[in-house]
């Protein structure tokens, strides 16, 4: 069973980065990414989703920003890891 991985991020091409970057292991069925621009999206994602275990996150996005997100997945989702990833340094 793969490792389901939600990617929230605004940035457009992102989604074909990480699915050409790790291709191999998408193929064999190692990791189930999903993809959301935003915080909302991302929340409507999970509840479709409930075998999500992972959520890279991106601090600065419309609508709902990484650190609420990251507070709204703890209460909501307590056992889902989150990670928080940015191009700001």
């Amino acid at each position: 069973m793969p490792v389901k991985i939600l990617v929230v991020d605004d940035e457009p091409d992102l989604e074909m980065i990480v699915r050409q970057k790790f291709r191999a292991k998408i193929r064999n069925n190692e990791f189930d990414f999903h993809f959301a621009t935003n915080g909302v999206e991302a929340l409507n994602l999970l509840a479709q989703e409930k075998e999500i275990g992972l959520v890279l996150t991106d601090i600065n996005m419309p609508e709902m920003d990484g650190l609420t997100l990251l507070a709204e997945i703890e209460k909501q989702y307590p056992l889902c890891k989150s990670v928080i990833i940015s191009a700001y340094g």
